[in-house]
């Protein structure tokens, strides 16, 4: 196993530049076929939260969460999802995407769910712009805590990374992965707590949900931005986030070594 994650992590690090490359490859290729380009970045994901906005912000009327007021409080949350939910989708499909590549050339394999997270992460860092200036507009304003946000974003790219390492083998060695993710995905927006309060459930069951490492970047997002808590704050999620990222991480990359000869064969 520690050889495993030795060589994926020697790999990823001696291809920095390559990942960056790619993604960035990656992203002006979807901007090229757009004739709106980089407008798309913004305007999908705006649509979608003012879509969630006038369902549960004014449909449902749930004016705020706390003192909180909702759309600002949502709007973190879905900045969280919207970056981690396409990398665990695309993530999932990471190695067999580049199948032509693959077969034709020697190529680091285990650099693709990277390059798949780096490529969402600008996407996130787009929204994040207009996040921001919505907190502007509520009256929340920049404060030392959102250093922290640093932090939550490195681990969101680890989590995701670590994740995507184990499900883009799976979804070589089984085409069904992919759709059985896909169809989590769409039962996980709801399940976590991005649209809703988890303190209207019952004090079971959220312990249940805080055991979501999504869950924990959501939480940390908001209070770098409304409840200013610091990050050993919940020190119980920080142990079983990372304690989970670890595990996903070695299981991914033991499973990338074993199988780093074979995805030709699995093609």
């Amino acid at each position: 196993m520690f050889k495993a994650i030795k060589y994926v992590v020697t790999e990823n690090v001696s291809n920095l530049y390559r990942i960056f490359t790619i993604s960035r490859y990656s992203i002006a290729a979807d901007i090229h076929d757009s004739h709106l380009g980089l407008f798309w970045n913004f305007a999908n994901p705006v649509i979608q939260v003012l879509t969630y906005w006038f369902l549960f912000g004014l449909v449902l009327k749930r004016k705020s969460v706390g003192e909180v007021p909702y759309l600002p409080w949502m709007l973190a949350g879905m900045a969280v999802w919207f970056f981690l939910s396409p990398c665990i989708t695309n993530g999932c499909n990471a190695i067999f995407q580049k199948a032509g590549v693959i077969s034709k050339m020697k190529f680091p394999v285990s650099i693709l769910p990277a390059t798949v997270v780096m490529q969402e992460f600008f996407n996130h860092l787009c929204f994040m712009i207009i996040a921001i200036a919505g907190f502007i507009v509520y009256g929340y304003y920049p404060s030392i805590y959102w250093l922290e946000l640093l932090y939550y974003m490195v681990a969101a790219i680890i989590f995701a990374i670590s994740l995507a390492l184990v499900t883009s083998v799976l979804n070589m060695i089984a085409r069904d992965t992919r759709k059985f993710i896909l169809a989590i995905m769409r039962l996980l927006l709801y399940l976590t707590p991005i649209l809703w309060d988890i303190k209207t459930l019952p004090k079971a069951l959220q312990f249940v949900m805080k055991c979501n490492p999504i869950y924990y970047i959501v939480t940390g997002y908001r209070d770098c931005f409304f409840y200013h808590r610091g990050i050993l704050f919940y020190q119980k999620q920080l142990l079983l986030f990372w304690g989970v990222t670890i595990v996903l991480f070695a299981v991914g990359s033991t499973i990338m070594y074993r199988f780093k000869t074979r995805f030709i064969d699995l093609l």
